[in-house]
Formats: C-alpha cells, sequence, structure tokens
C-alpha cells in the first residue's frame, strides 16, 4: 500500500511540475462590461491543459511503480539467489 500511494505522490509531484514547465497553460476569462448593471469577469479552465496533465500525472505514477516492483523484484531475486548459494557452500 505504501508502495501505491508513494509512487502515486511521485508521480503527482513531478507530473504537475512538469506538465507547467513545458506545456502552454493558458487561463481563459471573458470580461463582460454593464451586464446586468455590474462587470463581471469569467473564467475559465484550459480543460485541453487538464486532461494532458492527468495524464502525464497517471503515466509517470504507474512508471513509478513498474520500476519499484522491478527494483523489488531484483532484490528478492538476488537474496534467494545469494542464499541458496551460500546454503550449497556450508554442505
Amino acid at each position: 500500500m505504501k508502495k501505491f500511494f508513494l509512487s502515486i505522490a511521485g508521480g503527482l509531484a513531478l507530473g504537475l511540475i512538469l506538465s507547467f514547465s513545458f506545456m502552454d497553460y493558458e487561463s481563459s476569462w471573458t470580461h463582460h462590461i454593464q451586464r446586468a448593471g455590474v462587470d463581471q469577469v469569467v473564467e475559465e479552465m484550459d480543460f485541453e491543459f487538464v486532461f494532458i496533465a492527468s495524464l502525464l500525472v497517471l503515466g509517470i505514477s504507474a512508471l513509478i511503480f513498474l520500476v519499484w516492483s522491478f527494483v523489488e523484484k531484483k532484490k528478492d531475486e538476488k537474496f534467494i539467489r545469494d542464499f541458496e548459494n551460500d546454503k550449497k557452500r556450508d554442505n
């Protein structure tokens, strides 16, 4: 469970940093003058940016999880191999 949450947190941090630094975030807004007696500014999200950034976060999270799992598997295999070699030497 720890590996899952840390990979999500790492993917979120790296994905957001990469998406804000390499993609152009364009805040879209419109200014309505004297509509219903008041000036209004309407701000909207850039949904293309949000969608691509969320895909980037998910992709990086999955990559972190897969690499972490691969490293753990290799550590376990090395430990078992060393253990069996030590056992053979003792006999």
